[in-house]
């Protein structure tokens, strides 16, 4: 109950007391050190996700969809974030196998639960592909960074071309959670908007303001984007303008990556329809640079996303993530030292000026690992990315590479490495 009044406070954005609740909550966990560590990546990857900081949240979300012994219900919620991630990075070619991943983990969901987990991700399915359909739009083909990526959208978004928008819409008839009858009722508005039914927008606005009543200003910000977009593709800027004009004084507060984008396009295409060329081929000129540098930030993140897909590639690091600042440090000076094998707990305390047992001790609360089991695990993980790259073709470059990652026994080797991957190095090798 704690972790979803957290789960809860986040969706309000009151986000200090939200990370204050999620860390009591993990602290109440009496179960395992992996079931708190599963609880622990969890709540970082919501938080970071919420943040925009995708980085951070996709090596949570990852780590946990690799998870052996999460929960259905847990498996099914790290691949449900891991889709809104390749929506927020615009990875439409991705998002169909990743529905389809996510719905082939609900079978193992138990009966109570399976109904509300198949309504959120008919939901889920209905609204990413109006939002792909409204941004494919002949109005918005100067979208550039979304035409890019939707040139193939039916395909992509749907998962197959002949699944469309209707019959998707007809999955949702059975969903009756308020919430997201709410948001699929929104989206047949944006829909009708978009095809330039000036009544949908009506609607559009009064859901705006029961998101404001709600107390959920980032969904309405989100919502009013949305508006904006369904607005522009239907041809009447000057609703898209209505909508956006609460927004023009928080925006550069508010407005970060991705959503500064929508922002600036869709104020660029009400400035030109208001005959205020100049101004418009500014702002584009903007939107332009936001989208380099969107695309530049996240290189990195759609590499990752392939490789996890094509290859079983080490995990991707979320620890990080979990960590305040202090202790952060702790860490990135234990992956800085990982090939000593003289490495200690001791010297790591020493280096943010902490003693080893309030190390230990914070360890142990915000990862459910001590700074031992950690510095183990993490050469483990180093051990096994050289293995699967094929740099350690036998059992003599086994040992070779266990000594480059400061491991110099054998036995603690074999004990560690199958502790911790239910194999042996060799098997691995194998592959």
């Amino acid at each position: 109950m704690v972790q979803r009044h957290a789960d809860l406070q986040l969706m309000a954005r009151v986000e200090v007391e939200a990370e204050e609740e999620y860390r009591r909550s993990q602290k109440m966990i009496r179960s395992s050190k992996r079931a708190l560590r599963i609880a622990s990546s969890r709540n970082a990857g919501w938080q970071a996700l919420f943040r925009n900081r995708l980085g951070p949240a996709l090596a949570c979300f990852s780590r946990l969809a690799d998870e052996t012994d999460i929960t259905p219900s847990g498996a099914a919620e790290a691949r449900f974030a891991l889709v809104c991630i390749l929506q927020e990075l615009g990875i439409t070619a991705q998002i169909g196998p990743a529905l389809a991943d996510l719905r082939s983990r609900l079978d193992e969901i138990d009966d109570e639960s399976r109904g509300h987990w198949g309504e959120l991700v008919d939901t889920l399915a209905f609204d990413l592909a109006v939002q792909a359909d409204i941004r494919s739009a002949a109005a918005l083909q100067d979208h550039v960074f979304w035409q890019s990526s939707l040139a193939d959208h039916a395909t992509l978004v749907f998962g197959t071309p002949s699944r469309g928008i209707d019959e998707l819409l007809a999955d949702t008839a059975y969903v009756r959670s308020p919430l997201l009858r709410i948001r699929i009722d929104s989206l047949r508005q944006q829909r009708a908007a978009a095809s330039g039914e000036r009544a949908a927008f009506g609607k559009l606005l009064d859901h705006l303001r029961w998101a404001g009543e709600e107390n959920l200003p980032d969904y309405q910000r989100t919502a009013r984007l949305e508006a904006a977009l369904a607005a522009l593709a239907g041809a009447t800027p000057q609703l898209a303008e209505e909508v956006l004009a609460p927004l023009h004084h928080v925006a550069r507060q508010v407005f970060t990556g991705h959503r500064q984008l929508e922002y600036l396009y869709c104020l660029c295409k009400t400035r030109q329809s208001q005959g205020r060329g100049l101004e418009a081929t500014q702002l584009y000129s903007r939107y332009a640079l936001v989208a380099m540098q969107c695309l530049r930030a996240d290189s990195y993140l759609r590499a990752l996303l392939i490789e996890r897909n094509t290859k079983a590639a080490p995990q991707l690091d979320d620890i990080g993530a979990r960590l305040p600042a202090k202790y952060r440090r702790a860490y990135q000076f234990v992956l800085k030292n990982l090939d000593r094998h003289d490495l200690s707990v001791r010297e790591v305390a020493a280096e943010i000026g902490v003693t080893e047992r309030a190390l230990q001790s914070a360890f142990r609360a915000l990862l459910g690992l001590s700074p031992t089991e950690l510095i183990r695990r993490q050469r483990m993980e180093r051990i096994r990315g050289e293995l699967l790259d094929g740099s350690s073709a036998s059992e003599r470059g086994i040992l070779h590479a266990a000594g480059r990652w400061g491991v110099k026994n054998r036995s603690t080797l074999i004990n560690g490495y199958r502790k911790q991957f239910h194999e042996l190095p060799s098997e691995t090798l194998k592959r």
